[in-house]
């Protein structure tokens, strides 16, 4: 991903630690505010705070897999380096 190629690997573990949690935070306030529209009596697919929540949550999921992806690429050509040192 070219979009990494200036993250040092550390940057780069951090993002990712921080999309983490941003996930794991978003995903339970979807869920909170589910719960909250279905009291309310809304239908929750067009509940625009729960649309809202949505969209940040799957624009945060790319960005960690985007992350994931470059790490293991990372990690793949560290190990072919080592072999090839070997």
């Amino acid at each position: 991903m070219e979009r990494f190629s200036a993250f040092e690997d550390s940057a780069l573990r951090g993002r990712m630690e921080r999309l983490q949690r941003a996930e794991r935070d978003l995903d339970e306030r979807v869920r909170s505010r589910a719960r909250q529209a279905q009291v309310e009596g809304r239908w929750v697919p067009s509940d625009p705070i729960y649309q809202r929540l949505s969209s940040v949550l799957r624009q945060v999921r790319n960005d960690l897999r985007d992350a994931e992806q470059e790490s293991a690429k990372r990690a793949s050509a560290s190990a072919l380096r080592e072999l090839a040192a070997a």
